[in-house]
């Protein structure tokens, strides 16, 4: 792989973003790919905003405890088994046809969903919008750093998971303003839900003209094709530009990497004490995200406000709305932190933050179910939106961005694949445990995440190592350099040996020149 720096080498670009045509349009494409996790983030949101409408409690019967937690993990059950499938696919086929699937899916849930009349059609829609993100999300992930310009691509990855917080923000307020629907009707729910085909729609209108992956082209042999995508939209057409020729030259030497990739197997994790250490990490980082607490306040806030007593319907939807904003500034500001402070610090801020506030959030719920006083259970939602800031500061911003770099080449793609499959195993056992606790034993349930919360503040403790201004080899070698080093060694034969088999039939075909031209010279005499 080349040493050379993007920054040094001249680019046929403005030197502002904003001013490039080329760099405007695949700005354009990162914003569309965006709506894959805005439309995650808006069904989080919704399902607290519906349970807060009087008209959608009376026609599903009030959900709680068991038939709420169903409704709510079929959206994240079809996650698990899809994740490795449309990995696959987007591998084998393109990332465009992830694209195209997570669309269709998830705007044909929302249709269903708006225009459901059981709770057996309203389960169905949260598949479909379930198994769509999924596509939507796995592939958007890929796409975002693949298409993006080197001066970009830290900043479009980086804000990518932030998007589920705009996402949140649109619902929260929509279903506030459904509150107050004039009169008694079921549009009061059916139009949020409605509207979240929104965000689909514009992705599937938009994948029309996102262009394929430079990387899946080269990978496929299509290296005509790459070349022309990253001169369009790196630089403005220019085929020879030399920051292009680096960028075609770093993804050829990665695809042949990538040979060295696809034959590590799954019980690689287990092969040698640094990479168990990082299966180990992962599986915390993918647990962390839905155990530490958040589970119940993100998706039942409603039940959560009113063991405190809050229960109006203006008052919930109110909380939520305000809750996505804080959540949205708060995770781009941690985002933004990560060069500055260092993965470990924003991580252990981050979880000893979350276990101070729900401490605070036990005791308060606790004085309210005891003295009964309004002030005592209103004083619980500040701590809950600290509690908030706190989770959105790392668990938002730090996981997909920590996982990939801490593991060698060969189990790179396997760990962003491990963490997903862990968050949905945690969040899918959410849906079902946190309604059904909250109906059994209400306020005393938090116990249970100040305990979780104490296990995971030992484990990041003992675990998390730095990897602050670090580069991608440097960091993937944190916990086990002698595995990157083999990998690597094995990498660079594979090329060295590619090389001299290149460099042998070019040289066969010299000589073939050669004797064609001698043969030619003695028909002439």
């Amino acid at each position: 792989m080349s040493s050379t720096k993007f920054s040094d080498l001249p680019n046929n670009t403005a030197s502002k973003w904003w001013k490039d045509p080329g760099m405007r349009i695949s700005f354009v494409h990162i914003i569309t790919l965006y709506c894959a996790v805005y439309s995650l983030g808006y069904d989080g949101s919704l399902l607290n905003g519906l349970q807060a409408l009087t008209e959608w409690n009376k026609d599903f019967n009030k959900p709680t405890g068991t038939k709420l937690g169903l409704i709510a993990a079929s959206y994240y059950l079809p996650k698990i088994p899809l994740t490795f499938v449309i990995a696959w696919m987007v591998d084998r086929y393109g990332r465009k046809i992830g694209l195209y699937f997570g669309a269709l899916f998830m705007f044909a849930g929302a249709l269903l969903g708006g225009f459901c009349q059981n709770t057996s059609q309203l389960v169905g829609s949260r598949v479909l919008l379930g198994a769509g993100t999924a596509a939507a999300q796995v592939t958007a992930a890929a796409l975002v750093p693949e298409l993006a310009h080197p001066r970009i691509r830290h900043y479009a990855g980086g804000f990518l998971n932030t998007t589920y917080y705009v996402g949140s923000i649109f619902a929260a307020w929509l279903t506030f303003a459904m509150v107050y629907y004039p009169g008694s009707s079921s549009w009061s729910w059916r139009v949020p839900t409605l509207v979240q085909g929104f965000g689909p729609l514009l992705l599937g209108i938009g994948a029309y003209f996102i262009p394929q992956s430079p990387r899946w082209l080269v990978k496929k042999g299509r290296v005509d094709e790459a070349h022309e995508i990253l001169a369009t939209y790196h630089a403005n057409g220019k085929m020879d530009d030399e920051l292009v020729l680096l960028e075609m030259r770093e993804i050829k030497a990665s695809v042949e990497l990538e040979k060295v990739a696809e034959s590590a197997s799954w019980l690689a994790w287990f092969q040698t004490r640094g990479n168990l250490r990082r299966f180990f990490v992962i599986i915390i980082l993918g647990t962390a995200t839905q155990w530490v607490g958040n589970g119940v306040v993100q998706y039942y806030l409603v039940p959560v406000l009113k063991t405190v007593g809050v229960t109006k319907p203006a008052q919930t939807t109110g909380v939520n709305g305000g809750l996505a904003i804080w959540n949205w500034f708060i995770s781009m500001f941690g985002a933004s932190l990560v060069e500055r402070f260092g993965r470990r610090k924003l991580f252990l801020t981050s979880i000893i933050g979350m276990f101070c506030s729900f401490v605070m959030i036990l005791g308060l719920a606790g004085g309210y179910n005891t003295n009964h006083h309004s002030s005592t259970g209103l004083a619980m939602i500040p701590f809950i939106f600290i509690f908030m800031g706190f989770y959105s500061l790392a668990l938002t911003p730090l996981p997909m961005l920590y996982v990939p770099e801490i593991c060698p080449l060969a189990l790179r793609a396997k760990a962003a694949a491990l963490l997903l499959l862990a968050q949905n195993c945690a969040q899918s056992f959410n849906q079902f445990a946190n309604p059904v606790a909250l109906n059994s034993i209400s306020w005393k349930y938090y116990a249970v995440y100040v305990g979780v919360d104490i296990i995971y503040i030992g484990l990041f403790w003992w675990l998390i190592r730095e990897t602050k201004g670090l580069t991608t080899e440097e960091a993937a070698v944190v916990y086990d350099p002698d595995h990157v080093q083999e990998a690597n060694m094995e990498a660079e034969k594979r090329m060295h040996q590619e090389a001299l088999k290149v460099a042998h039939n070019e040289g066969e075909h010299e000589l073939d020149v050669k004797k064609s031209e001698s043969h030619e010279h003695e028909y002439k005499v």
